[in-house]
């Protein structure tokens, strides 16, 4: 039996559940009502790695995958009096609502709580980062407001920053999982087609696409072939499957599974049907890509190429000594030392960085 301190809030979980309940029902993809509330995830969010509260000593980082994720929790745990009031915080964010299903959902191994704990302390170090660097900054340009007031301003846009993008961290791998699904999806539905069609089961069926080459498809199956082993139901394996990763063709090509083996029905043929399906959409969408890129690179050459070279050419002219001879044309430009330096280290990078936001935002995802 478990110590209180890993048990699950019942609250937190079926709010969970009825959020991923309304977002599969908008999608149109209803699975049975029979179980209600937590019966669909409670064995994906009470598992015991997603079960712990918090960050509480050394032995909750042997866990972790990566020695920087340690590095943040023990820095955790040397400033837990600070950094617990932040991650209290970070937990009332609209983002964090989600954050144990994405976490589940991405294959990261933490729990909610532990990931807002080394949240909250990346954060803090890069507002700190930043704090110094602004001071170090100000003292160099002998600019009152650059070190009394600014290093504080860009302190917390770091720390906002920083946390913002962390907390999207989960819900973008599981998007890149889901995306990475969908396109072994076709091949992993003509080899089970196959297979199925030779009369093999279908639990034999999975341990195939989990042992086989389909990259992140296989260990999802192979998740999935282990959940049966522990005792779980095939169906209600796949059924967790579904929920979990992010790909709405699997999603479908599950409940077609699911809905042949209620009534019975060709599950070969239904592969296949699926497979073709999901192939000739992946097609539409890189074709649709390639035109929006087309449009894309002429955007791309006005503002990264002949934007900064125009700023460029009427800063020369504007400090040169014909404007200081006093032509009102040039003295007139407001590009000033302080202007253009403004403009190459800050608007340019974040132009630079919506331009990607932007491509990243149209790519082909399944």
């Amino acid at each position: 039996m478990m110590v209180s301190k890993y048990s699950v809030n019942e609250e937190e979980v079926n709010k969970i559940v009825d959020t991923m309940k309304k977002k599969y029902r908008k999608e149109g993809i209803v699975f049975d009502e029979v179980n209600s509330t937590l019966n669909e995830l409670r064995g994906i969010i009470t598992d015991d790695s997603y079960a712990k509260i918090d960050i509480e000593s050394e032995e909750d980082l042997e866990s972790f995958g990566s020695e920087m994720s340690k590095s943040f929790g023990r820095f955790y745990l040397k400033f837990k009096g600070i950094l617990q009031p932040i991650k209290k915080l970070l937990k009332g964010f609209p983002l964090s609502d989600e954050l144990s299903f994405y976490l589940y959902s991405a294959n990261m191994h933490y729990s909610s709580n532990q990931y807002l704990a080394l949240a909250s302390a990346a954060g803090f170090v890069a507002g700190l980062i930043t704090l110094i660097a602004g001071f170090f900054i100000g003292i160099v340009l002998n600019n009152i407001l650059f070190y009394t007031v600014m290093p504080f301003v860009f302190a917390f846009a770091a720390w906002l920053f920083v946390t913002v993008i962390l907390l999207l961290v989960p819900k973008q791998r599981a998007s890149s999982r889901g995306a990475a699904v969908s396109i072994e999806l076709p091949f992993a539905l003509r080899h089970m087609s196959t297979e199925l069609r030779a009369g093999i089961g279908l639990y034999k069926t999975i341990q195939a696409i989990a042992s086989n080459d389909y990259g992140i498809l296989s260990e999802e199956f192979a998740r999935t072939i282990n959940e049966i082993e522990e005792g779980a139901d095939t169906s209600v394996a796949l059924k967790h499957l579904a929920l979990r990763t992010q790909s709405r063709p699997l999603k479908t090509a599950i409940n077609h599974i699911l809905r042949a083996m209620r009534v019975g029905g060709n599950l070969s043929n239904v592969m296949n049907d699926i497979a073709q399906d999901v192939s000739e959409d992946l097609k539409n969408k890189i074709r649709t890509f390639a035109q929006k890129m087309n449009f894309f690179s002429v955007i791309f050459i006005f503002l990264g190429i002949v934007l900064p070279v125009a700023i460029m050419i009427l800063g020369a002219i504007r400090n040169s000594p014909i404007a200081a001879t006093g032509q009102d044309l040039f003295r007139n430009i407001p590009l000033t030392p302080m202007m253009l330096l403004l403009f190459y280290l800050v608007v340019m990078p974040v132009m630079y960085g919506l331009m990607t936001l932007m491509v990243y935002a149209t790519q082909p995802k399944m």
